[in-house]
């Protein structure tokens, strides 16, 4: 995003990740057009206003994204920000706010796995999680996959069902 909050920012790329029995089975992935982005956005990013100028519109892309999404869970590493930020944006353009169950992969964390650290750059140098590029959607969203495999490797055996995982990364 270019922005903290809805309206006072707007998604600049989004990205996402469809697995099934632990393989990608598909993926989205979008920059979004974005008249301006704060410098300090550029430097995290290396989003440059340059790459956005033939960008799709921000409401075309959340469309898309829409029916990318179905009825899926929708699961991130900071679950509050990545849902609600696309939720709001959603329902400002028409398409109503989001439904979809939701896991945060860094509530998961801090049951499955021993860390001083739940953020993205730490859990991936712990777990060894090579993919260098931070702050990008798509490689954001394949180290949250990377880090919900290592989660899921450490379940209580009691777990066994979409409904008792997200239960379970609440608690």
């Amino acid at each position: 995003t270019n922005g903290s909050k809805v309206p006072y920012g707007q998604i600049i790329e989004i990205a996402a990740i469809k697995i099934q029995n632990g393989e990608i089975i598909d993926s989205y992935e979008s920059l979004v057009y974005a008249k301006e982005i704060p410098e300090y956005i550029q430097e995290v990013t290396k989003i440059t206003p340059q790459m956005l100028k033939d960008a799709p519109n921000l409401k075309d892309v959340l469309l898309e994204f829409r029916v990318f999404l179905d009825d899926t869970v929708f699961v991130a590493h900071d679950i509050k920000f990545d849902y609600n930020f696309v939720s709001e944006s959603m329902y400002n353009y028409g398409y109503g706010k989001l439904h979809n169950r939701k896991l945060c992969t860094i509530d998961l964390a801090k049951r499955t796995i021993k860390s001083e650290k739940y953020g993205l750059v730490a859990l991936k140098e712990i777990l060894n999680i090579d993919i260098p590029i931070h702050h990008r959607a798509y490689s954001d969203a394949l180290s949250t996959k990377f880090i919900f495999d290592e989660a899921l490797k450490a379940l209580p055996p009691k777990v066994c069902y979409t409904e008792e995982l997200i239960s379970f990364s609440k608690k």
